[in-house]
């Protein structure tokens, strides 16, 4: 009597304990795939070392930053220098070809700027004439020098400090 009274349900039973089975065995499968894969992941951490001392690993990880960022502080320190070097050094010469006397026909006179990035440095200037040439320099410091600058002078160590020529008749020295 007990189990004549499921009887007709029989087929749904079936049916919910196949459906129950199937996702019994979906849940398995996922388990299995993430237990693989913390093994995985455990035989990699046991690669590590023979022993598979994570402590000594953790501690090795550690004493290798702390090598690593000292050498980093090292090469900042260096970069550091060494732009500062660079700043006492000619950055971008400049010369300026130019006209100086009407009566000569060609642009043969001219001026070439040698400062750094502090606009120390020289300024050499040659003056071609017909009958005698010149040639003479001045120092420049902070752009400026000492001795009265001519317009091309001035120019030339204007461009050189901005490290690109203006017209056509300058051009920096590479």
């Amino acid at each position: 009597m007990g189990l004549s009274i499921l009887q007709p349900y029989t087929l749904d039973i079936a049916v919910c304990s196949a459906i129950l089975a199937i996702i019994c065995l979906v849940i398995a499968f996922v388990a299995l795939s993430r237990s693989a894969r913390l093994k995985r992941k455990f035989n990699r951490l046991k690669e590590i070392t023979s022993t598979a001392d994570l402590e000594r690993v953790f501690e090795e990880t550690k004493d290798a930053v702390r090598r690593l960022e000292l050498k980093l502080r090292e090469a900042e320190e260096h970069l550091r220098e060494v732009e500062e070097a660079l700043q006492s050094k000619v950055s971008t010469p400049a010369i300026l070809r130019y006209n100086a006397f009407a009566e000569v026909g060609s642009d043969l006179s001219y001026s070439v700027a040698l400062v750094d990035g502090k606009g120390d440095g020289v300024v050499i200037t040659s003056i071609y004439g017909r009958e005698d040439s010149v040639t003479y320099g001045k120092p420049v410091q902070g752009g400026d020098s000492s001795y009265m600058l001519t317009n091309e002078e001035r120019t030339v160590i204007e461009e050189a400090l901005r490290g690109a020529p203006q017209s056509g008749t300058t051009a920096q020295i590479s």
